[in-house]
């Protein structure tokens, strides 16, 4: 019989590590700072933004010069602060189609092209060019990754439209409030299946996308897939899960405090050089150059919002990646050639 220091060797670690996919997530990391990730990833952000600053200037509240995009807002830590966005949609409910069906569409190409390229270069299969990445997410864009982000949305949409023309039932004099109040358990039910949809979703949403990018499936089967590893093994997806917040919390802390940090510096050191030969300058002139010096800083942290965002879609390849090969018994490095 084994001793417990033999079953504690180094390779039984690595094996380990192996297994439950440490290096897999490692990998994951290193290839969501490749250059064609950042590029679509920044080049996505930046569109979404001009969008939603276009939005902001063609809507107002209640008269005020006010963003709507405010009233979209909420911490990921405040489960109350879901309010906000139901507040939003009920006061701005046009502005929130405006703003999130386009950026839908967006996303749905560049999201595809992004888990394509990271799909090949974690499992070593390829490394596609930025147009190859394209060209498949075009390809597989309708019936592919806009469908696996619809799908969900569509059900959770229907489910909670019955719920919203039960409420209008019960606005009914008397009929309503009787007959409403007895027969509640009918919305009640709806509403349990949509708090069950919203946690699937939840904890397994990333995966959807990640596995037409690996498999060429349709978004049905996709989404559907996706929801079957993680009811079948549902303590891997949620430390998955987890194990790609790590990856995004630790990367958005290292990542905001250095270049925060190279801000300090460089402005810092510019204008000391500047004040040593310059007293005073053309005010017009110090401004537009205060302007174009801001252009750079926030495109770089355009860029550093464009690295977190990889490293959330890596993380959800990986994750991908490993549940497909617990549950199906599919190597983590097979992905379709198409």
């Amino acid at each position: 019989m084994d001793s417990p220091e033999q079953n504690c060797t180094p390779s039984a670690i690595s094996n380990w590590s192996q297994r439950v996919g440490v290096f897999d997530f490692l990998k994951g990391w290193r290839e969501a700072f490749q250059v064609g990730v950042l590029v679509l990833a920044t080049a996505g952000l930046v569109v979404s933004a001009i969008w939603k600053w276009l939005l902001d200037r063609l809507w107002t509240v209640s008269g005020a010069e006010v963003e709507p995009s405010r009233l979209f807002r909420f911490g990921f830590g405040d489960w109350d602060a879901v309010h906000l966005v139901f507040f939003g949609l009920r006061e701005q409910w046009f502005y929130g189609l405006c703003l999130l069906i386009p950026l839908i569409f967006l996303w749905a190409l560049i999201g595809g092209a992004i888990w394509r390229l990271l799909a090949c270069q974690i499992t070593d299969t390829s490394n596609p060019s930025i147009s190859r990445a394209l060209e498949y997410a075009i390809h597989h864009y309708w019936n592919g990754f806009f469908t696996a982000w619809i799908l969900p949305a569509g059900f959770g949409l229907l489910v909670g439209v019955m719920i919203v023309a039960y409420g209008m039932f019960m606005a009914i004099p008397w009929l309503g409030d009787l007959v409403g109040g007895a027969f509640f358990f009918i919305p009640l039910a709806l509403g349990c299946l949509l708090a069950f949809g919203v946690l699937v979703v939840f904890v397994g949403g990333n995966l959807f996308a990640p596995c037409v990018a690996v498999s060429g499936a349709e978004g049905a089967d996709a989404v559907t897939h996706a929801v079957s590893f993680v009811l079948t093994r549902p303590i891997r997806a949620v430390l998955y899960f987890l194990a790609t917040g790590l990856m995004v919390w630790v990367s958005s802390a290292l990542l905001v405090y250095l270049v925060s940090l190279a801000e300090t510096l460089t402005v810092g050191l510019v204008s000391l050089g500047e004040g040593m030969l310059s007293k005073r300058g053309d005010a017009d002139i110090d401004r537009a150059s205060a302007y174009l010096m801001g252009m750079w800083i926030g495109g770089l942290y355009y860029v550093v919002k464009g690295a977190i965002v990889g490293v959330y879609f890596a993380g959800s390849v990986v994750s991908f990646l490993l549940l497909r090969e617990s549950v199906d018994g599919t190597d983590r490095r097979e992905v379709c050639s198409e």
